[in-house]
């Protein structure tokens, strides 16, 4: 009898291990990884400040970057599944205002203000840490998916020019010389007042001689620290359309669109104009990010 029982409880060890078995080689079939990569035409969306007659000042063009990073796939059946994907992406915008607008000139003891044109551009260059989730259907050598994503920033720079015209001073209305910047933006890293101080510009301001650097950080114009411009959260939906041009490569195309507002509205500083008593106008807004991404994938 005890021997039997031996043999019994042998074969019942034996077949849960091939149970066990099974149920591991299943569950791996049901698993596809892969890596992904791609372009990204990349834009930002949202209000833009206006002039006196009530037209607008600011644009936002594409910019193409780029999305490189690993796929997680769960089958379902022959025709539904999941995915997860981890992508480090970069997405912003090309960025142009041009307008009626203001310049503060500060000194030791005090500042001056100024009303005149502005023309800034800059690209922003925002990178992030991407994880999509999404549902996939397929049928043959088509998939449709749709689902959420989550980005964390882990750079935001930016770079440009900015020219100064027709400026007046506020006080006696004296011309100011028109003025020409370079712009080298670090939102992350900058301080407020900070620039590269190598090589400088000098402006006669009323009876005073200002200098000022010919290269500008991304917060010179602040009197105080309010925070970083870009928020570090992003977050939003996706959708998109691949084909299987075999069994493992595929080519993808994708529609990203943000939900999340992009920006601090503490560190939003406006360009137009300032308040009536010259303090600095911060804009109570929401800006977002537009991506298209365009992939081509392979998966195991």
């Amino acid at each position: 009898m005890a021997h039997f029982l031996t043999k019994r409880i042998q074969f019942l060890r034996c077949c849960g291990a091939i149970t066990l078995l099974l149920t591991v080689t299943a569950a791996q079939a049901q698993l596809r990884y892969g890596f992904k990569t791609g372009l990204n035409f990349a834009h930002i969306e949202g209000p833009s400040e206006l002039n006196a007659a009530g037209a607008n000042l600011e644009s936002w063009k594409s910019l193409t970057g780029f999305h490189i990073g690993l796929v997680l796939g769960y089958r379902i059946n022959d025709y539904f599944g999941l995915r997860g994907e981890l992508l480090y992406t970069k997405r912003g915008a090309k960025y142009t205002f041009e307008g009626e607008s203001y310049r503060i000139f500060r000194f030791d003891g005090g500042s001056i203000a100024s009303t005149g044109n502005s023309r800034y551009l800059i690209n922003v260059n925002n990178a992030y840490l991407d994880l999509p989730v999404l549902a996939y259907g397929r049928w043959k050598d088509f998939e449709l998916s749709a689902g959420a994503y989550l980005g964390l920033m882990v750079q935001s720079i930016g770079d440009g020019s900015l020219t100064y015209t027709g400026g007046r001073t506020t006080s006696l209305q004296n011309a100011i010389s028109d003025l020409e910047f370079n712009l080298d933006y670090n939102f992350r890293k900058d301080e407020p007042g900070g620039g590269e101080s190598g090589q400088t510009v000098t402006v006669k301001v009323d009876a005073k001689t200002v200098e000022m650097p010919k290269t500008l950080g991304a917060y010179y114009d602040y009197t105080e620290d309010k925070g970083k411009l870009f928020n570090s959260i992003d977050y939003g939906m996706v959708a998109g359309l691949s084909y299987y041009m075999s069994r493992s490569l595929f080519l993808g195309l994708r529609l990203q669109y943000g939900l999340a507002d992009i920006t601090n509205n503490s560190a939003d500083l406006a360009k137009a104009r300032t308040e009536a008593n010259g303090n600095l106008i911060y804009r109570n807004d929401k800006d977002r990010n537009m991506v298209i991404q365009a992939s081509v994938g392979f998966s195991f």
